[in-house]
């Protein structure tokens, strides 16, 4: 009995071995595709992020920069008035060594010391004086003492700023040298891919009108992807604002209608209709209520990746609209061609 079920473990293992080997080409390819679409998104993704975070980084350099100026001005204004202090501190000085001798000399005379007697209040009045400026210099070198060291730590954050802007150009510099590298490497699959998304787009206009026309009148959807609710209204708005967008092209860490990158894309739509979304993909899947695939609808988010390395909204019927990468523009494509992974609702009260 234990011989025979050996015998039959052995003849399953080759069974399924031979499936794997003789696999449909066409579903390798598509695969391949699949993979191929994932790996240039993530590096797309990559550089976008950089871009990002390259002119943050600028931003912050550029206001350490007037900061420094500024905190240096104040160390030099209150430097000079310390100096100025100190060359009146010192003439003071000198003026009572001489009235002191003075007095000396004058202590043998009646007339002499009897004045003295009569003006003790006016000496009240120098002795007064002369303690405020002693005070005041004081507070002065404490004060810039502090302000040097604020200096120091404003020189330290720009030098760390410094930095991190240089570690992040040389991490964009390397993710686009990859990119290339995936490019030149894959001429005749991406040649296959862009065939087949032209045929695919020009067989599914038609039905991507219905869509959208279905999105305008706020009809049902009943397919696989969408629930049978109706559009709200503000799901609606934004994907009509959306779009106005098509055919914009890709730019990375584009914002504007001059250029988007995909999770630019979205922010710009959701704040053209009021409703503020963080600035990268990864923050706007954090940023969301996550739901089901099967549960996806109008004006949602779809994300692939975890954390997310690229995102469009969901317009209805397995469609989304999306920037996909440098070379192309702001498009609709379908979930069978690039299947999304995951999706997060931002109209949460709707």
């Amino acid at each position: 009995m234990k011989k025979g079920y050996i015998v039959l473990m052995i003849a399953l293992t080759f069974f399924c071995f031979s499936l794997e080997t003789h696999a449909d080409p066409k579903d390798e390819t598509q695969q391949t595709i699949v993979q191929l679409q994932d790996r240039l998104s993530q590096l797309n993704d990559d550089i976008s992020t950089s871009v990002v975070q390259q002119e943050e980084q600028e931003q912050q350099i550029k206001t350490l920069d007037q900061e420094i100026i500024e905190q240096e001005k104040k160390v030099a204004d209150m430097t000079g008035k310390l100096t100025q202090l100190e060359q009146e501190i010192q003439e003071r000085v000198k003026a009572i060594q001489l009235t002191d001798a003075n007095q000396k000399a004058a202590f043998f005379k009646v007339d002499g010391w009897s004045k003295m007697l009569s003006s003790i209040k006016g000496i009240e009045k120098v002795q007064k004086a002369d303690a405020d400026r002693a005070k005041e210099y004081t507070e002065l070198v404490e004060a810039i003492t502090k302000q040097q060291k604020a200096l120091e730590k404003k020189k330290q954050e720009y030098q760390a700023a410094q930095d991190l802007l240089k570690t992040t150009i040389e991490k964009q510099t390397a993710s686009k040298v990859e990119l290339e590298k995936e490019l030149a490497e894959n001429q005749e699959l991406l040649v296959l891919i862009q065939e087949e998304e032209r045929q695919q787009e020009l067989a599914l206009k038609a039905q991507q009108e219905v869509v959208l026309q279905r999105v305008v009148s706020g009809q049902n959807f009943t397919t696989d992807f969408a629930t049978d609710e109706e559009v709200s209204q503000k799901a609606q708005e934004i994907i009509l604002s959306a779009k106005q967008y098509l055919g914009v092209p890709y730019v990375w860490g584009g914002t504007t209608p001059a250029g988007f990158d995909c999770s630019g894309l979205m922010q710009w739509v959701f704040a053209q209709n009021g409703i503020g979304i963080p600035r990268v993909s990864q923050a706007q899947q954090a940023s969301v209520k996550e739901i089901p695939i099967s549960e996806v609808q109008p004006g949602d988010l779809v994300f692939w990746g975890r954390p997310a390395h690229h995102v469009a909204l969901y317009i209805g019927d397995g469609y989304f609209i999306q920037a996909p990468q440098p070379g192309d523009v702001v498009k609709i494509t379908h979930n069978s061609w690039y299947p999304f992974e995951s999706a997060g609702r931002v109209l949460v009260n709707e």
